[in-house]
């Protein structure tokens, strides 16, 4: 995005209507200047109209993220080596800080998108974000235990947000579904991806990446195939994007530290708390094979365990199979 789009959405963000003859003086631009940024801010997912006697107005207020505000709320010795970066467009924060990690140190470091082309979920799904309303965020981390001990890594990031977004006041109900799908009464509010490089039982790096609905447009909801709701339809409320991001940075950093120095055993015990699934009828997919039964809960790796009538319990890993609610 040019840096005359920017400061025209920066003009525009609270919702009021500007005309373009103000907006030109005050950016110093010509009023073409002007309809040229805002037709580019339209192709982008902004809905900017043009009415008569008013001028340019966005179609509901925007927040756009701050990184002086993050960083200064950050700003304690514990965030002091953590880059930050909030980026206008891109395809993928997670394949950006991996891509970076070939030159630079990613580890604690923190890349936060705007508007993102390409997300990506579990099982190669694409991820919708709705542009300047929403939360994508990834964070790179070193591991020196090796790609073997992460098996519950995805399921105590699940824990840690869905614990974050109770401690910040929002419903009680938000929760999980397995292995790491951040759920609303049984609509998805969220998700998150892991990636790792490394070795099996040496160094690694991982790169986790965190989709969160704050505002959903009628055409990202018409293009999502699966029940999703944003914490804006939850609460009734416009969302502070940059305090959430201070919470979700603080928190991620407290997992990634707890996780490094105890394992998933410091969050096993926490998943009854938030699952939403547990004693539900599910069914799990895997491959061709299909699997019906009553979800509950998980073992000491994360795996989901399923009673199919018999003993023991199936048990199943996240990297290859989906779950859903039985019709």
């Amino acid at each position: 995005m040019s840096k005359t789009s920017l400061q025209v959405l920066d003009m525009l963000a609270s919702g009021n209507s500007l005309s373009g003859e103000l907006i030109g003086q005050t950016l110093g631009i010509s009023r073409m200047a002007v309809s040229k940024a805002i037709k580019g801010l339209n192709q982008r997912g902004l809905n900017i109209t043009s009415v008569s006697g008013k001028g340019y107005q966005l179609e509901s207020p925007i927040q756009l993220l701050d990184r002086e505000v993050i960083c200064s709320a950050l700003s304690e010795a514990a965030f002091l080596n953590s880059p930050i970066e909030i980026l206008q467009e891109i395809e993928s924060t997670s394949d950006y800080l991996l891509q970076q990690s070939g030159s630079r140190d990613i580890n604690r470091a923190v890349c936060l998108a705007e508007c993102q082309n390409s997300g990506r979920g579990r099982r190669q799904r694409e991820w919708h974000a709705t542009p300047y309303r929403n939360i994508t965020l990834s964070m790179g981390w070193c591991f020196d235990e090796g790609i073997a001990s992460l098996s519950g890594l995805g399921i105590a990031a699940g824990i840690t947000i869905a614990r974050t977004m109770h401690e910040a006041g929002f419903d009680r109900d938000i929760g999980l579904k397995w292995p790491n799908d951040i759920v609303w009464n049984d609509s998805k509010l969220g998700g998150l991806l892991i990636d790792v490089r490394g070795e099996h039982d040496g160094p690694c790096l991982t790169v986790l990446g965190l989709g969160l609905n704050l505002a959903l447009s009628e055409e990202d909801q018409k293009s999502i195939d699966q029940a999703c709701v944003s914490l804006e339809q939850i609460t009734n409320n416009a969302i502070d994007r940059n305090s959430l991001v201070i919470d979700l940075i603080r928190a991620l950093t407290e997992l990634f530290e707890t996780y490094t120095s105890s394992g998933f055993e410091s969050f096993q015990h926490l998943w009854t708390d938030y699952d939403r699934l547990y004693n539900r009828e599910v069914k799990v997919i895997r491959g061709e094979a299909s699997f019906s039964g009553i979800a509950m809960g998980i073992d000491e790796f994360g795996a989901l365990l399923l009673d199919e009538g018999k003993e023991p319990f199936s048990r199943f890993l996240s990297g290859d199979v989906s779950l859903r609610l039985a019709l």
